[in-house]
């Protein structure tokens, strides 16, 4: 199999869950441990590469370099907008065995993608709450023309919290989310359990799982897991393109433990080494129906990530939140 990646169409079961977990946490109730994926933050992502099942091609490293800078919050009357920019960088590349067994070809490319988000929360009931929103990301190498409906991707999501107990902190939702473009359902289901009092975080859903304890007031421990999926638009060999395929769709599943550093101020450092258990691909037509052709999949591969992030205190988070809009 011979690709060469050169534009994108993107789409993560797991990116839009930033913005969730941020309504969550903002208005779910203080939590004196918590995770980092919905504040402001840098990170560095590296995951190894491995043979695929069938013939000799080789997926090198995975380098991922990921900015994200949620935005001033405004208040509308009792509704909450919360926007959000984002920015990655994603390298892949792979050797390819020419026919013939005539050496190899070199597959290198970077991807850059711009991601926007806008989310909506209002509590509608003394235990409820509704939180939607849209994503919409745009993901180009810049090496070829700029398609918008091709290089963009969308998603939208509604949802309901319910607060369980009298006290915040113990909640469960549910909802919906859509994709656009898609490769298997344009609508997908989801419900979630958060868990945040005292000392202890834990997140049980899709796209994330999160189990963390506090030790001190410095060091927190725990267990994370995520699920990420993603849709390459793709030029193919000839042999390829008679088989109708205009995509290659990368599905992994990572878990590991975490450990996150109090640096001072509102600085943490978060480091995971783990295993992306599972490592497989498929090959897609236009209608982004699966070819269903064997030995995509690469096996368990190690990865780490790292991630420097602000996250402020409660007391500075709740009067940012109850500042009203100009």
């Amino acid at each position: 199999m011979r690709v060469d990646l050169h534009c994108a169409v993107r789409w993560r079961i797991q990116a839009w869950s930033g913005w969730v977990a941020a309504a969550l946490v903002l208005f779910g109730g203080r939590a004196l441990a918590q995770t980092q994926a919905d504040r402001l933050y840098v990170g560095f992502s590296l995951m190894g590469g491995g043979a695929l099942e069938a013939g000799r091609t080789r997926v090198e490293e995975r380098r991922l370099l990921e900015l994200r800078v949620p935005l001033p919050p405004l208040v509308l009357g009792g509704t909450y907008l919360l926007p959000s920019v984002g920015y990655e960088t994603r390298r892949m590349g792979a050797n390819v065995p020419r026919p013939g067994g005539a050496g190899e070809d070199e597959v290198d490319r970077r991807f850059h993608r711009i991601q926007l988000g806008l989310t909506l929360v209002r509590p509608v009931a003394p235990r409820w709450m509704l939180i939607a929103g849209v994503q919409g990301s745009t993901r180009t190498d810049f090496e070829s023309s700029f398609d918008l409906a091709l290089d963009t991707s969308w998603v939208t999501y509604v949802m309901a919290s319910h607060q369980l107990g009298d006290t915040p902190g113990f909640a469960v939702s549910f909802g919906l989310v859509a994709l656009w473009p898609f490769d298997g359902l344009p609508v997908i289901p989801l419900a979630n359990v958060t868990y945040r009092r005292g000392p202890y975080v834990v997140e049980v859903g899709l796209p994330r799982l999160t189990l963390l304890r506090k030790l001190g007031d410095t060091v927190e421990l725990g267990i994370v897991g995520a699920l990420d999926v993603q849709v390459l638009r793709t030029r193919f060999a000839p042999e390829m393109q008679a088989l109708d395929a205009h995509y290659l769709r990368e599905l992994q599943v990572r878990a590991g433990p975490t450990v996150n550093v109090h640096l001072g101020s509102d600085l943490w450092l978060s480091s995971t080494v783990g295993l992306s258990l599972i490592n497989d691909y498929a090959l897609l037509d236009r209608q982004r129906d699966n070819l269903n052709i064997p030995g995509l999949k690469m096996g368990p591969t190690p990865y780490a990530r790292m991630m420097l992030g602000w996250r402020p205190s409660p007391a500075r988070k709740k009067a940012r939140m109850s500042r009203p809009a100009p």
